[in-house]
C-alpha cells in the first residue's frame, strides 16, 4: 500500500497561517488537483472542513480525528494512520494520499513512501496561527525534481515540484 504526501510549502516548510494557504500558485492546483483525483485521501478535520465542496466524485476522505460522535457528510473518521491505511488496502485502493494539514503530516510521515511536494522559493512570514510540513531526514529519501515554475503571469512566485520516494 502506497501512502503518499502532497503539500505546497515555502522555504520554511510554512503551509499556511491565519489566512490560509499564502499564495495563488494555478499550476500547482491544477497539480493537485490531478494527483489526487479520484483517489482516498487522508485528512484532519480542520483541513476537511476547509474543503468542503472540493471533493469530487471518486475521493473518499478519511478524516483523522480523536473527537467522538463526529461524522462527516462525505468520507469516514478514523482513529490512526494505520487505520487509514488499512481501510483504504481493504477497499482496494492502491495509493492514500495525505493532504494534510500540519498535524496529519507529522502522523503520516513514519508510514509514508512518497511525497509530492512543492517548494515555494520564498520565506512568507506568517499571520495568526502558522501551519508547518513537519521536518524530515533528508537522507532517508531520494529527491528528484521533476518541474519548475517561474515567476510570471498568474504566479506572483517561483516553485518546483519534487517528487520524494523512501530509500
Amino acid at each position: 500500500m502506497l501512502l503518499s504526501l502532497i503539500a505546497a510549502m515555502d522555504e520554511n516548510r510554512l503551509l499556511a497561517d491565519a489566512r490560509g494557504i499564502p499564495w495563488k500558485l494555478p499550476r500547482d492546483v491544477a497539480h493537485f488537483r490531478e494527483y489526487t483525483d479520484s483517489k482516498w485521501l487522508l485528512l484532519g478535520r480542520t483541513t476537511y472542513e476547509e474543503m468542503r465542496g472540493w471533493f469530487r466524485p471518486g475521493h473518499c476522505p478519511l478524516v483523522l480525528s480523536s473527537r467522538c460522535g463526529w461524522d462527516p457528510e462525505i468520507g469516514r473518521v478514523v482513529s490512526s494512520v494505520p487505520q487509514a491505511i488499512a481501510t483504504a488496502e481493504a477497499a482496494g485502493q492502491g495509493e492514500l494520499v495525505c493532504i494534510g494539514g500540519g498535524q496529519v503530516f507529522a502522523a503520516a510521515l513514519p508510514y509514508a513512501n512518497k511525497m509530492v511536494l512543492t517548494r515555494v522559493h520564498a520565506s512568507i512570514t506568517p499571520e495568526g496561527r502558522p501551519v508547518y510540513f513537519p521536518p524530515w531526514n533528508a537522507s532517508e529519501w531520494k529527491d528528484e525534481t521533476i518541474w519548475q515554475q517561474p515567476a510570471e503571469a498568474g504566479h506572483a512566485l517561483p516553485f518546483a515540484l519534487h517528487e520524494l520516494t523512501r530509500r
